[in-house]
């Protein structure tokens, strides 16, 4: 296999759809063909528009990591129980032969072994049965989601807010709730449509137009959120957490709030108003992309019916389509929640 087709970032605002060189074949090779990928609203979006740092990637890449596929072949050193047939989150893979991989989520054949697979979370995963090809695409995000939540320290009947109901936000109220059943989950968005969705999931639901505040305020009788996770990917948003988090810190068992920053923000964060930040003693933490596990745990909630995607309102576009989808997705921006491309 030296050549593959695959969805190409040429430079901002433009994709193809052509033949780009693949790395030689080594005896740990899994190699692996894709039938399904997406377009990341945050990540991808961001790379389409040209804001990514030029360290990170350059152009032409191959964007995403959002990718189902089947398994071609493994090789005789490869660490691994999967075999050809296996349906698999493929994910990323960090190294082509001509052009930049960025994540290279979008390349219809992708080698994976211990070069261009090397983190401990890019190993392809076995998708059960009973989980559909567009279920182990959306599985990603909400892994992502999943290394974040997992910073938290839950205690009983809290108050959580998430800011931002995408993928990411939508999956870490649905985590929230799984690993905290007695939490209260509360989702905010300036989207209606988004609010819309986020009212399966989330307890509450608030249209962030301003008067979020005062209802949240109602809601928890004066007391505000014990913890914040951020997903919208707006760098602007983060200086104004602190109007919804609670106060505390003030004694030894006066845990204060708690902010989770999960977005990828193409701008700088400025935590502005310093003395409204100062006396909340809040905690601010963050997490990039995935943890170890976190693949076969989505899989698997997936697969008991304890995560849910069934509301969630995807566009499926052929992947030869694929500048076409991107120029779609920019210029309906959240109103288009999630595309996926058909590799047939």
């Amino acid at each position: 296999m030296k050549t593959s087709k695959a969805v190409i970032l040429d430079r901002p605002f433009h994709a193809s759809f052509r033949d780009i060189q693949l790395t030689e074949m080594t005896s740990d090779t899994i190699l692996c063909r894709t039938t399904m990928s997406a377009i990341s609203s945050g990540t991808d979006m961001k790379t389409w528009r040209g804001q990514q740092h030029p360290e990170q990637c350059w152009y032409p890449l191959v964007p995403g990591y959002e990718s189902v596929g089947v398994v071609e072949s493994v090789g005789p050193e490869a660490k691994t129980t999967l075999k050809p047939g296996d349906r698999v989150m493929i994910n990323e893979c960090r190294q082509f032969g001509d052009v930049c991989a960025a994540w290279g989520g979008n390349s219809h054949y992708v080698i994976k072994n211990s070069v261009t697979a090397p983190a401990g979370f890019d190993y392809a995963v076995k998708i059960p049965d009973n989980v559909s090809d567009s279920d182990g695409v959306l599985a990603y995000l909400a892994c992502v989601a999943l290394k974040g939540v997992h910073r938290l320290n839950f205690r009983p009947c809290e108050t959580v807010l998430v800011v931002g109901a995408g993928m990411v936000g939508l999956s870490a109220v649905q985590i929230v709730k799984i690993l905290n059943p007695s939490a209260k989950v509360i989702s905010i968005d300036p989207s209606p449509r988004r609010c819309e969705i986020a009212q399966h999931y989330a307890d509450n639901v608030f249209l962030a137009d301003g008067a979020e505040t005062e209802k949240i305020r109602e809601l928890t009788h004066g007391k505000m959120a014990d913890k914040v996770i951020e997903c919208s990917g707006n760098p602007a948003v983060v200086g104004t957490l602190h109007q919804y988090i609670k106060d505390g810190g003030w004694g030894a068992d006066d845990e204060p709030a708690h902010i989770h920053l999960q977005g990828d923000y193409p701008e700088p964060i400025a935590l502005d108003w310093w003395h409204r930040w100062f006396v909340k003693n809040a905690t601010i933490t963050m997490t990039c992309a995935l943890a170890p596990g976190n693949k076969e745990q989505v899989l698997q909630w997936i697969s008991e019916g304890k995560f849910s995607t069934n509301c969630l309102p995807v566009e499926t576009w052929p992947v030869e389509k694929c500048h076409e989808a991107f120029c779609y997705k920019q210029e309906k921006g959240e109103d288009v929640f999630k595309i996926l491309f058909q590799w047939d």
